[in-house]
């Protein structure tokens, strides 16, 4: 698992903990990343974990979450995207609601 914290924007708001599930044999995860780094970024408050799906970790929370297929994009917890965000902003909002 890679984390990695992002500091900018306000600190004022809850930690939020972005989990990507992703593989590297995987065509739309590299560009999944990108746009949750991107976004997290503007953010301090924020906390990104790339979890490799074949992992024993990434096979239990796929589990637990029902995801049958790569990128997904777990916000706190709860799943917010299969696939990747259609907008920057779908996701802003998506973290916005989870502060």
């Amino acid at each position: 698992m890679i984390r990695k914290k992002e500091s900018k924007g306000s600190s004022t708001n809850k930690r939020v903990l972005i989990e990507l599930l992703a593989s590297s044999e995987c065509s739309y995860c590299a560009p999944a990343a990108d746009v949750v780094y991107r976004v997290a970024s503007q953010y301090d408050n924020i906390e990104v974990a790339i979890v490799n799906i074949d992992s024993p970790e990434g096979i239990s929370i796929a589990k637990k979450h029902g995801i049958m297929s790569i990128p997904a994009i777990i916000i706190n917890g709860k799943t917010a995207f299969i696939g990747i965000p259609p907008a920057d902003i779908i996701l802003h909002d998506a973290i916005k609601k989870a502060m």
